[in-house]
This record gives C-alpha cells, structure tokens and sequence, in this order.
C-alpha cells in the first residue's frame, strides 16, 4: 500500500508519462524537447480524511527527463479492508475555463476499482518487499493504520517521445485531485495544480 500512497501523491508524474512507446520511456527512440514541470498547492483536500499527507518535499520545478529528489510523510489513522479504488480528476485550463480530460487507454481522468485484488496479484500470497515494510507500508488488504515515511530518495523521471504525447498534455496549467475511496466513503483525497511547459 505504501506504493499506492506514494503514486497517489505523485500522480502528476503518472498522468503526462505513460504516453509514447517502451522504447521512450525506457531509452532509445528520437526524443523532443525536454518538459519543465511546475508542482504547486498540494494539499489534502480534507484533512478529516482517515488518509492525510503531511509533509511532500519536492523541488520548484522538476526537468523532465531528469532526476527528482523527492520524500514524504503520510498517515493512515484507520484499518481499511476492500472495496478499495482511486479515483483520478485531470483538468486543463483553457481559455480561463477548467476542462475535464477524459480517460483514455487507463490515462486521464480515470477510477481504478479493485486496488485489493491488484495487490494481491503483484505481491502473491504473504509477500512483501522489505522496502515497503521499512517505510510503514502493508501489500494486502486489510490495511492497518501507520505512518507512512518516504525517506529522502530521487527518483529518474525516464526519457519519453514527446512528439507522441497528445499536444494539449505537452503544456498549460492542469488541475489534478486524486482521491481514495473505500466503498462509497473517502478516505482520502490530494489536489494539486501542475505546469508543463
């Protein structure tokens, strides 16, 4: 879950990257121009929420490709068992006016359903990486209330083709929340607004 966490919060990486083929995102391929990216008033939506952010450490603006020196600390304050989904709400701003972007290929304003079983496939049985365990992170539902502690690390943004993103993703001002859902109830939720340029 701690991964879950931590994608929640860095969303804005997930909702430009993916586009363009294996080959760009894992190197070869003719690449464009470098994006910069811009990150600004992260926050938790509601702070009631039973899953909170407290504290992200990410630069002023993030080079794209390129290193990223990121940590944080969040905090689940009660046990979670399925349904389990996330919720993501992508907008542009276009001509003063707030946008939805649809969800296209799993990419955009999307829900993804079933986040218990998903970790039940990528972590079988008992398993769970010590990695996740070490910064207050469980692989399977129930999950029981912890810290969650993101050490200082930098994570590689990798090289993509950016004449295969769709030009309206390639710059503006985007508004992204991303929301965590048990059942019908939210237990979470982060909005953030992300320039690309």
């Amino acid at each position: 879950m701690a991964l879950l966490k931590f994608t929640a919060v860095l969303s804005a990486f997930c909702c430009f990257l993916p586009w363009g083929n294996a080959a760009g995102l894992f190197g070869g391929g003719s690449l464009g121009n470098p994006l910069k990216m811009t990150v600004s008033d992260l926050k938790n939506c509601t702070p009631g929420d039973a899953l909170v952010l407290k504290k992200l450490s990410l630069p002023d603006t993030i080079h794209i490709p390129g290193p990223v020196p990121v940590s944080l600390t969040g905090e689940l304050k009660e046990p979670l068992s399925g349904p389990l989904s996330i919720a993501v709400e992508l907008k542009k701003k276009v001509l003063g006016t707030l946008l939805e972007v649809p969800c296209i290929n799993n990419l955009g304003s999307c829900v993804y359903d079933n986040i218990c079983e998903k970790l039940d496939q990528i972590f079988p049985g008992d398993s769970c990486p010590s990695e996740i365990l070490s910064m207050g992170g469980s692989c399977h539902c129930p999950i029981q209330p912890s810290v969650l502690h993101f050490p200082p690390t930098t994570l590689n943004i990798p090289e993509i083709i950016i004449a295969q993103l769709p030009p309206f993703l390639t710059a503006g001002e985007f508004h992204l929340q991303v929301t965590a859902n048990s059942g019908k109830k939210t237990i979470g939720c982060l909005h953030t607004s992300v320039t690309l340029a």
